[in-house]
């Protein structure tokens, strides 16, 4: 999506400075768990990132990672009608300092464990239009809602470096439509080209980009 959901080569945010740390607090990785076994086990609706996407932007910017992540899930959950707006803050004053709750599921726990390590991987490509080596251009497009094409790479040349495999197009299955199968391909970029010249050395930016997104260069 455009806007500030989509932050990448935006000015003005400072540094990225990596830190190594998955979580930082103890919440976060009980989320993470959640968020997944929410999703294995049907009781959320609409798609991950395209909901988080519609968090308003002043909200959007003050929130931590996993802040936009709760906020997205218990968004979700209200979709599906498993929750009702106001059932989670309800539930926080009448549980105080009490015990959380907990259910015992191996099964669904198992489950989860197999999809988090690759269970819900990319089959491989069948006919990639592009191979590594093809030279590529980004389509110039404004989409109306998710994309996971991001705005810095629109327009740029690049060159093709692997083929992923096939999935489904994530912006078709963001706005409920039966989304094509596609190949994902890594494609290798030159930092010059997407962000102009700089005091700091050249570099590569490699981007993961779905079949439709890219053309032959004119």
């Amino acid at each position: 999506m455009d806007g500030v959901h989509d932050m990448g080569g935006m000015h003005g945010f400072g540094a990225v400075v990596p830190d190594g740390d998955v979580f930082h607090q103890d919440w976060e990785p009980r989320l993470f768990a959640l968020t997944r076994v929410a999703r294995l086990a049907g009781i959320t609706a609409g798609h991950s990132r395209a909901v988080i996407e519609s968090m308003p932007p002043d909200e959007y910017l003050a929130a931590s990672y996993y802040e936009r992540w709760l906020w997205g899930l218990e968004r979700r959950l209200e979709l599906a009608g498993s929750i009702a707006p106001g059932d989670v803050e309800a539930a926080i004053e009448r549980l105080g300092d009490a015990p959380l709750p907990e259910r015992d599921d191996p099964g669904l726990a198992r489950r989860s464990v197999e999809v988090q390590r690759g269970g819900e991987g990319m089959g491989a490509a069948t006919t990639p239009r592009f191979r590594p080596g093809d030279r590529v251009r980004v389509r110039r497009m404004r989409p109306a809602g998710h994309t996971r094409c991001p705005r810095y790479v629109r327009g740029a040349l690049g060159v093709i470096e692997r083929v992923h495999g096939d999935d489904l197009l994530a912006d078709a299955s963001a706005r409920g439509e039966d989304a094509p199968v596609e190949a994902v391909y890594a494609v290798r970029f030159r930092s010059e080209d997407l962000f102009g010249p700089s005091d700091e050395p050249p570099y590569r930016v490699l981007v993961d980009l779905s079949d439709s997104y890219l053309e032959e260069p004119g």
